[in-house]
């Protein structure tokens, strides 16, 4: 495996940072997004026939319209057959829900086969700068169950901002996005401050997640994040990846120093932990969350 050079990484924030990977290059990312456009600009009936509602494996269109979250998304994972029987986080594997273009789902699972090696690639890197082996994190030869997302950030039709996705950090190991230049991302500063993320051309964006944070015990933060949609005329377009363990993977700390517990937010953020996990397996979590519902560990306590 590759080792991500240390001059390809830029740091913004503890847990985030771009990065430039030969994979993506500034046109194959508008290649991405432009396909991304031409889902949104289907007509609204062929969307809704691919609602996330009519999947048992959480995948395909949705639309979110409050105070917290404007945007309209399609989930899309690992393409492989519905499982039957074991645990019930089992149900998270199966077929995703496609437009009719062929030729577009494949550009689509190619994307996502790169995106998942440039994860496996960027995972292992930040393992080695902890002194870890290369499969700490995701082992060689595991599976990792994987999701992207295409969305679309609807204008706000007005000259006020609207929040397009509320305060939040991932539940990953990492998140790959590529962006396009109309701006809105946003990451806390561990001083607490709001930072504008910028639009790069050939750049993605790499976001540590809470699963990082806790096997690395803390090293890697998964700073928060929000979308702010500043224009009354103009859509954002996003596509984030999610890198996570194999479903039934034991997720442990690794062997380094460090307490393990993760800094207080101060304002409310949405979290899937409280800080006192010590060992848990992916598949669990990540069915209380979608079969669940259990999106937010603290929410859901409340």
């Amino acid at each position: 495996m590759r080792a991500i050079g240390l001059w390809n990484i830029s740091e913004i924030d503890n847990g985030c940072f771009t990065l430039r990977h030969p994979l993506f290059p500034a046109e194959r990312c508008a290649e991405a997004l432009a396909d991304s456009r031409a889902f949104f600009e289907l007509p609204v009936e062929a969307k809704q026939a691919l609602a996330i509602e009519g999947s048992p494996h959480f995948r395909g269109y949705s639309e979110m319209r409050n105070e917290r979250d404007w945007r309209e998304q399609i989930h899309l994972g690992r393409e492989e057959p519905a499982q039957g029987g074991g645990p019930a986080y089992m149900q998270l594997c199966g077929p995703n829900r496609w437009p009719e273009d062929s030729r577009w789902r494949a550009r689509v699972q190619r994307l996502m086969a790169d995106l998942e090696s440039a994860g496996r690639e960027i995972l292992a890197e930040l393992g080695a700068r902890l002194g870890l082996p290369e499969a700490q994190f995701l082992g060689v030869t595991e599976e990792p169950y994987l999701l992207l997302k295409m969305i679309c950030y609807q204008p706000t039709g007005t000259a006020a901002p609207r929040s397009g996705v509320a305060p939040h950090v991932d539940f990953s190991w990492i998140t790959l996005l590529i962006q396009d230049d109309t701006g809105g991302l946003e990451m806390r500063s561990r001083g607490g401050d709001w930072v504008a993320v910028p639009p790069q051309p050939g750049a993605l964006v790499v976001n540590a997640g809470e699963i990082l944070e806790f096997a690395s015990r803390g090293h890697y933060r998964a700073t928060p994040h929000r979308v702010v949609n500043r224009s009354g005329t103009r859509a954002r377009l996003s596509l984030p990846f999610f890198l996570n363990p194999a479903l039934c993977s034991p997720v442990r700390w690794a062997p380094v120093a460090g307490s393990g517990e993760r800094v207080a937010d101060g304002e409310h953020v949405h979290r899937v932990f409280s800080g006192n996990e010590r060992e848990f397996v992916f598949g669990e979590e990540e069915w209380k969350r979608k079969g669940l519902g259990n999106w937010c560990g603290e929410c859901a306590s409340g």
